[in-house]
């Protein structure tokens, strides 16, 4: 065992020791870690026991909180519609499964896993404090990422460089570019130390961006990067407009040609048939098929559906070779759209749950936006642009690739979930120092012991 190996084993039986004795926020910091470091993937991982050390790290953080939860009358993370969504989607893939293929359980398992997770991070980042400790976590594991793509050698995409469900470009792309929206909002929100170690790492990320060459996370970050603007708050706007234009200037400066010209070609497919980029079509083609077997199946047939599929619907031209002699999934086709995978996977009630799901978190970003308050010009705004502009990035990333799996958008509704509610909570107290006397006494004790009760 290398000795990487023995420190990563060591500061992971630390940190899950801190969780029971100091703060479950231990745990989650770990699960982070674990996420990004992912052994497995790791040369120094090789010889380690396969523990499945996110699992772990997850059940043991999920048993601290609940060893420590008091379970009073506080507000519960099932009062928010978007998680009762979440909740219900999870129970329908369980419903699929006496008709589900063969596949459907890695990701009935995955979601209930997320189903858990959603709760963790709503029970712990209840503070500016835990939101901004989790962002910077989150950046610090992009930047990670990044160094990994530095170190990358030979030409072409990246490939096998994130951690689980991060090992293709398109993905790996979303996800990064939303670790620098987060470092954008700490850059604008933090002072000293912070501030510089975070700037220091936004060329790492950018360069990891470009270095996957997705079209998908291109888009994605333009429409995020306009959110982000929109969804700031009005006092970093002018400072936001620098920065953006210095980052653009940067890119087209710095940026090789070879990615310009892939960008290029996102709207070749509609102008000219004869220069059509084969990538972009076979998404269209198989949008066409994924609609004919939602036609056959509108209950859906669970889990990845579409490879599961696509040998009978689509010809085969637009279906792959097989990879390392797996005669299973010779000519397997996978889904390019989030939404059509939903369609195709769990079928009519898939869709309607999905597209509830993105009415409510609409909602939240909504009612986010509008809050006045004097907080609104410190981190709680600029940690909301930063949520709200990641989640606009993943959706339109995803109408490019299937990112049903992709677990940073589920940290991404559990952070709107947490940043609402300590929104509110704020309100409270903004309200409750406008009101006179004894009103004003009984509502802010009413807070205080809501906060009590929640805190770990």
């Amino acid at each position: 065992m290398s000795l990487t190996g023995i420190a990563f084993v060591l500061s992971y039986l630390y940190g899950l020791v801190r969780t029971f004795t100091t703060h479950p926020m231990w745990g989650l910091f770990v699960y982070i870690a674990v996420f990004y470091l992912h052994p497995p993937l790791r040369w120094w991982g090789k010889d380690l026991p396969d523990l499945r050390w996110s699992l772990t790290a997850a059940i043991v953080t999920l048993l601290a909180l609940l060893g420590a939860s008091r379970r009073s009358a506080e507000v519960s993370w099932t009062a928010y519609p978007v998680v009762k969504i979440v909740i219900a989607y999870v129970v329908w893939m369980w419903i699929q499964y006496p008709w589900a293929n063969p596949e459907h359980m890695e990701g009935l398992i995955l979601l209930s896993k997320y189903v858990a997770l959603i709760y963790i991070i709503y029970r712990l980042v209840d503070s500016e404090k835990t939101l901004e400790d989790f962002a910077l976590a989150h950046v610090l594991g992009c930047f990670y990422f990044g160094l990994l793509a530095l170190d990358a050698s030979g030409e072409g995409r990246l490939e096998l460089i994130g951690g689980p469900g991060v090992n293709d470009s398109n993905t790996l792309g979303m996800h990064v570019t939303t670790g620098v929206f987060f470092a954008g909002s700490l850059i604008l929100s933090q002072r000293g130390w912070k501030r510089w170690a975070v700037m220091a790492m936004v060329p790492v990320l950018a360069n990891c961006v470009v270095q996957t060459e997705s079209r998908g996370a291109f888009l994605g970050a333009v429409v995020g990067a306009f959110v982000y603007f929109l969804s700031s708050p009005r006092r970093h706007r002018g400072v936001i407009i620098g920065l953006g234009t210095v980052c653009v200037f940067v890119l087209l400066a710095y940026t090789p040609t070879t990615y310009w010209q892939r960008m290029g070609s996102i709207d070749r497919g509609l102008e000219n048939v004869e220069e059509r980029d084969k990538s972009a079509e076979s998404r269209l083609v198989i949008i066409k098929a994924q609609w004919e077997m939602f036609k056959d199946h509108p209950l859906g047939l669970g889990f990845n559906s579409t490879a599961y599929l696509s040998r009978a619907y689509l010809d085969t031209e637009w279906l792959t070779a097989a990879r390392n002699e797996d005669i299973e999934s010779q000519g397997a086709r996978a889904s390019h759209n989030t939404l059509m995978s939903t369609l195709v996977d769990q079928g009519l009630p898939g869709i309607v749950l999905a597209l509830a799901a993105i009415v409510a978190i609409l909602r939240m970003a909504s009612e986010l936006n509008r809050s006045q308050l004097a907080t609104d010009n410190n981190s709680v705004g600029l940690m909301r642009a930063a949520i709200c502009s990641s989640l606009a990035s993943i959706f339109v990333s995803g109408m490019f690739t299937n990112y049903l799996k992709a677990e940073v958008q589920l940290w991404m509704i559990a952070l709107l979930v947490a940043c609402v509610h300590i929104t509110r909570q704020k309100t409270a107290v903004a309200t409750a120092s406008t009101m006179p006397g004894q009103a004003r006494g009984t509502a802010v004790t009413s807070v205080a012991n809501h906060k009590h009760r929640h805190n770990v």
